[in-house]
């Protein structure tokens, strides 16, 4: 900063000069914020890209599966067929024989006049070649049925194979669909964290443009009282807002004097409670500044925009230092901040074939009272799991986490 014309508790007419920045600090913020931005920009597009498609294996192991299924049934059709056709070869085989049979025996008892030695024998050879005729038919049957069930067993087990083949393909698709969802699903709680840190930077862009084109000079836009000066001359440009200046409007303000013991123990956003005749309100203390001559404190406070019936004059002030039993107490640094308010994050357990996952959850909260020693800070909210109140890296919501032991 290169000068500083103000100073807190100044009364300020619109146009009225704070400070000067330095515009070679400014210009370096300036540069810096749009890397960062370009930065965040690749990484959004990156975050958002289209995902890549999933190439089913499924619908190849469902093709096998059907070749297999088919094959069985035809498979069974021609071996049932040959196993038709040999019954039928033997059943004529046996009718052979039969008859056969029959001319010899018909030969052996003829009397008148009896059958001659050859046309006995010639019989016997013809039964003969008859039952070795029907006993290769039989062995014939028994053949095409063994290999019926040969090969239906082979069908069958290439059905199986297919049919685990297919299983372990549907499963594996499974799990790629699951793993794709998890990781848009974790893609999308980053690009959304993302987007509002672009929206913080690019509000750092604007404002930094602004004062680049205003020389580096911070003038008051309205009648205004500058509350709080944490600026002095000589200092790098403060990253975070050092001036504060009364709302618009804001017109009731308390003033009074503290002695040093009671001094000791107020600071700002306090609450104090304002009586003047009968009108009673509480206002929040802005500033307490300690004479160093006198040992006494003054105090500023505003009171509600609420407020009516006061007027300017004298007025009674009375001190609260909170007594209230919160039931949910957290370290200030577990406490978040973003354009939507207040937050702490979380940590969520999931399980997956992969093990056990920590996820980082946004968990909205209202911040009821802050302790005097600026450390704890009682807040309101559904506060379901674990509280990240520090970490060795930026943790965003959805982040993946690891729990320290």
């Amino acid at each position: 900063m290169d000068v500083l014309y103000a100073s807190a508790g100044q009364t300020l007419k619109a146009g009225d000069a704070i400070a000067r920045l330095n515009l070679t600090e400014l210009q370096d913020a300036l540069d810096a914020a749009n890397v960062t931005l370009s930065q965040q920009q690749a990484e959004l597009a990156q975050l958002t890209a289209s995902p890549a498609s999933i190439t089913s294996t499924a619908d190849s192991a469902w093709q096998t599966l059907t070749r297999a299924q088919e094959d069985y049934a035809r498979t069974g059709d021609r071996t049932q067929a040959a196993v038709d056709e040999a019954d039928a070869a033997l059943t004529q085989a046996l009718q052979a024989q039969d008859e056969a049979a029959s001319r010899l025996e018909e030969l052996q008892t003829q009397t008148d006049p009896a059958a001659s030695e050859e046309e006995l024998a010639a019989a016997r050879q013809t039964l003969d070649e008859a039952q070795q005729a029907a006993e290769a038919a039989r062995q014939a049957l028994e053949n095409a049925q063994n290999s019926r069930e040969d090969e239906l067993l082979a069908a069958q087990r290439s059905i199986e194979d297919a049919e685990s083949a297919l299983a372990q393909a549907e499963a594996a698709d499974s799990q790629a669909r699951s793993s794709a969802a998890l990781t848009a699903q974790n893609n999308q709680a980053q690009a959304d964290a993302l987007q509002l840190e672009m929206e913080k930077n690019e509000e750092s862009i604007a404002l930094l443009t602004a004062c680049i084109q205003s020389g580096g000079l911070i003038c008051a836009e309205r009648d205004t009282q500058l509350l709080t000066c944490d600026l002095t001359e000589g200092q790098p440009c403060p990253e975070s807002g050092g001036l504060r200046l009364a709302k618009e409007g804001s017109e009731l303000v308390a003033q009074f004097t503290l002695p040093s013991g009671q001094g000791d123990e107020l600071s700002a956003g306090q609450a104090v409670i304002i009586t003047q005749g009968s009108a009673r309100t509480e206002a929040t203390v802005r500033t307490v500044t300690e004479d160093s001559e006198s040992g006494t404190f003054h105090v500023t406070a505003a009171l509600s925009e609420e407020a009516s019936g006061f007027r300017a004059g004298t007025a009674q002030a009375e001190l609260i230092f909170s007594r209230t039993s919160y039931s949910v107490c957290l370290p200030v640094s577990a406490i978040r901040q973003d354009t939507q308010g207040s937050f702490v994050l979380t940590v969520e357990e999931s399980r997956s074939t992969f093990g056990v996952r920590y996820t980082a959850q946004r968990v909205p909260v209202t911040v009821l009272e802050v302790g005097s020693d600026g450390q704890y800070a009682a807040v309101e909210g559904t506060i379901g799991g674990s509280v990240i109140s520090s970490s060795d890296r930026a943790v965003s919501p959805g982040a993946s986490v690891r729990v320290a032991q």
